[in-house]
């Protein structure tokens, strides 16, 4: 069941005032490589400002929510960029900031977003911009070239198939004749 934003919001935001931690499914990949479409991610209430890297959940108007990475901070105003895009967005005030993403779970792995490498992987990401993401694209594009490779590779014929069909009564097995140790009734005769 797909429930609209301007219906589940509310709920999700008066979950974080009250203190809880809410689980959402993420949809979109402006996060890539670090948040994909379909992560689940965890967001936790916000009890000081977010600070530089933070991936954080906030309301750019009434019926849009974005949850983007802190880049900058001037004063009490943020600016967040997605990781997969060039442009920054904002200012956004503190108070437009619903929750500070703090766990991210993908095919039952789970990965702590705000501490250890995962942490210091995002501020080294936010630091390289925009580096990191021709990183990303250059690394999907070889991706795509190697599938393409490893599609034509398969469709090449190897010697082990060349010898099976000039011989089709050859199961792969070794045809060396074995010789029985001592006398065999041959050298009897």
């Amino acid at each position: 069941m797909i429930v609209p934003c301007r219906e589940i919001m509310p709920v999700v935001r008066a979950a974080l005032e009250r203190g809880q931690r809410v689980r959402i499914t993420v949809n979109g990949s402006s996060m890539l490589p670090f948040v994909r479409d379909g992560d689940v991610v965890e967001l936790q209430p916000i009890h000081s400002l977010p600070r530089r890297g933070d991936i954080v959940l906030l309301r750019c108007s009434e019926e849009r929510y974005v949850m983007h990475r802190v880049v900058r901070q001037e004063g009490d105003a943020l600016f967040i960029r997605g990781d997969a895009q060039l442009r920054c967005e904002g200012p956004f005030a503190s108070h437009d900031v619903l929750g500070r993403v703090s766990l991210s779970q993908r095919n039952g792995r789970t990965r702590a977003l705000d501490r250890g490498a995962w942490r210091l992987a995002g501020c080294l990401w936010v630091a390289c911009a925009p580096y990191g993401l021709l990183l990303l694209r250059l690394t999907a594009r070889l991706r795509r070239i190697g599938s393409r490779a490893r599609r034509a590779w398969r469709k090449i014929p190897t010697l082990g198939s060349r010898i099976r069909e000039a011989d089709p009564g050859r199961t792969g097995e070794s045809h060396r004749t074995v010789r029985p140790r001592g006398p065999t009734p041959e050298d009897e005769t």
